[in-house]
């Protein structure tokens, strides 16, 4: 047991750093090619910081773990507003964009429920059984694509408002090849090692899969995000975490679990309503928090309450094992 745990920390340490030397190979690579900075920052980086779930959920529904691979985007979701924007907004109170109050927000929550429709089947249908079958991974694909256009919209219109693009050095093209390649396989490696291990320690435990992603395996691939967002916050740069974690929403639900079922169609299995009824919850305190005393700020006891939220949810899915 103690082997598979280990296994999963060292495939953390690989999709973490080869998301990284994908971005930076990638991204050199493009910037060989006359290719902006706007286009960089908003593909590139972008799918890059999204690499770890993005493989992780991929890999999953690719052998038939699809729990793992819908846990992981749920619970990533929850991950990111209550633990990384409580955290850090716990630590600076944190100003949030006009754009992403009035539009990023809310086509966040509207990514939640439209997963949660897709995946309603037993629930709205009375049907037997649910899944996100390939059909409905390509509509969210189609979402996706329509928040991809508004976002080279907004950075056209205001090139501050684009991702910042990594530091780039005149790198020879075999070299930034090199590095792209090496990221390429770091991931797929990790993300295996991932699933596989997270696999058998819900079978030693006799849990099931769902409850592995929605915990274990979505803490995992947020770590990198989490880490950011806290020395952004200490060093006093937190402002963007905000706009970063809603954006990592986004591609969530519209672009990895579009991509993982147009991989493989992806059974509901055992996650429940209060699964999707948090992240929709979450995203609305967010929201909610936005005017608050302070508009567009949230404060450090509305992270504090993400927190709890995020404990309380702990307590009921390990009242859900026991």
């Amino acid at each position: 047991m103690l082997t598979n745990f280990l296994l999963i920390a060292l495939g953390i340490v690989f999709v973490s750093f080869g998301a990284r030397m994908v971005v930076n190979g990638s991204s050199s690579l493009a910037k060989r090619l006359n290719v902006s900075d706007l286009v960089i920052g908003l593909t590139v980086v972008s799918f890059g910081t999204s690499a770890p779930e993005l493989v992780v959920s991929v890999v999953a529904a690719k052998n038939g773990t699809a729990e793992v691979a819908l846990g992981n985007v749920i619970g990533s979701n929850i991950m990111n507003i209550c633990v990384i924007l409580g955290l850090t907004a716990i630590l600076q109170p944190l100003r949030i964009q006009r754009n992403t109050i009035w539009k990023e927000i809310p086509l966040s929550l509207l990514g939640v429920i439209v997963a949660f429709f897709l995946a309603g089947d037993v629930w709205l249908d009375s049907a037997s059984t649910a899944a996100i079958s390939r059909t409905d991974g390509l509509v969210l694909l189609c979402f996706f694509s329509i928040y991809l256009y508004y976002m080279f919209e907004v950075a056209r219109q205001s090139p501050s408002y684009a991702v910042a693009t990594p530091e780039l050095r005149d790198t020879p093209v075999w070299l930034a090849s090199g590095i792209t390649v090496i990221g390429l396989i770091g991931l797929v490696y990790g993300g295996q090692l991932i699933v596989d291990s997270a696999v058998e320690v819900a079978r030693v435990f006799g849990i099931s899969e769902a409850i592995i992603g929605l915990t274990l395996v979505s803490i995992g691939t947020s770590i990198p995000e989490l880490a950011t967002s806290v020395v952004a916050a200490i060093n006093g740069k937190a402002d963007l975490a905000v706009g970063n974690v809603v954006g990592s929403n986004i591609f969530n639900v519209f672009f990895i679990l579009g991509t993982s079922a147009t991989v493989a169609p992806l059974p509901v299995g055992h996650i429940t309503l209060v699964d999707f009824g948090v992240c929709v919850l979450a995203t609305l305190l967010m929201f909610g928090g936005s005017f608050i005393l302070t508009p567009r700020v949230l404060h450090r006891y509305e992270g504090g309450t993400l927190l709890l939220l995020y404990v309380i949810y702990l307590f009921w899915l390990a009242s859900n094992v026991i």
